[in-house]
């Protein structure tokens, strides 16, 4: 019996003693972030989360939008409990990621990977007003291993309210905001690492998707989703600026444009005829 509750003390002190370490980490390590997109509510960037000792990552590497785009759009959510459908939502699992954010995002983190250092995480970060000063944050960051895509999402439809300038997930993306409030899975072949019972006891569980490089590149998008206008297409094609001024007009009306920016990006549009 003394055995028993000395082992236990002993596993207990273990326990407090790396929760306090993960604690003055989290606290004390300021991110170095380097914004490649930098607007009021969404941006990508990269930021340095190297640590001693840990594998370096392999890029700068060139990564096409449409790998990114194939990675985003095999992540499903799952409505989490009972209240979900009562609001209205399906009892189906949907894409996690709307075809504005997959476009969006994936030709800008297609271009913060040619950019990011080894010891660089790929981030970003997306707020969606929901009206009344309330904010849905999704925020995660990607790196590459060798031919595998990990992608995390620490923050997922994120309810918080205030100004989404001032949130931390837009400075420090890879900052969880709390418990996941959402059901994520992915799509085989790609596949969702699983963490232990201690990791789960003083941090909630960060989403964690890996993809084979080679399978996203061969694979063909989920039924009923169109692929993204072929980069080689010329950007002074007239269906090409009929769209993006069509997207811009429409970022605007969303809220996620001011009118200078609105501006000045349709000016540059149209200086392509």
């Amino acid at each position: 019996m003394t055995t028993s509750v000395g082992l236990l003390r002993i596993m207990t002190m273990i326990l407090a003693i790396e929760i306090s370490l993960l604690a003055v980490s989290c606290t004390s390590s300021s991110s170095t972030t380097r914004f490649l997109v930098d607007q009021p509510h969404r941006t990508v960037g990269m930021e340095i989360t190297y640590r001693e000792g840990s594998p370096e990552y392999s890029h700068p590497r060139n990564l096409s939008s449409g790998v990114l785009e194939q990675a985003l759009s095999s992540i499903e959510v799952q409505p989490s409990s009972l209240l979900d459908r009562i609001a209205g939502a399906s009892s189906h699992a949907q894409e996690a990621f709307t075809k504005e954010q997959r476009e969006f995002l994936a030709s800008q983190l297609s271009i913060a990977f040619q950019k990011a250092t080894p010891l660089e995480t790929v981030t970003f970060h997306w707020a969606t007003s929901r009206g009344n000063g309330i904010w849905e944050i999704t925020s995660g960051g990607l790196y590459l291993q060798e031919n595998h895509l990990h992608l995390m999402l620490p923050n997922y439809r994120h309810t918080v309210s205030g100004k989404p300038q001032s949130q931390k997930p837009r400075n420090q993306p890879l900052a969880q905001l709390g418990e996941p409030l959402h059901s994520l899975k992915v799509i085989a072949p790609a596949r969702q690492l699983k963490y232990g019972m201690l990791t789960e006891l003083w941090a909630p569980q960060t989403p964690h998707f890996v993809f084979a490089i080679n399978e996203l590149t061969n694979a063909p998008l989920p039924s009923g989703k169109q692929q993204a206008e072929s980069s080689t297409q010329p950007l002074n094609s007239g269906k090409s600026i009929k769209q993006r001024l069509k997207r811009l007009e429409k970022l605007r009306q969303e809220g996620l444009l001011s009118d200078k920016e609105y501006q000045d990006k349709r000016k540059g549009i149209l200086n392509e005829l």
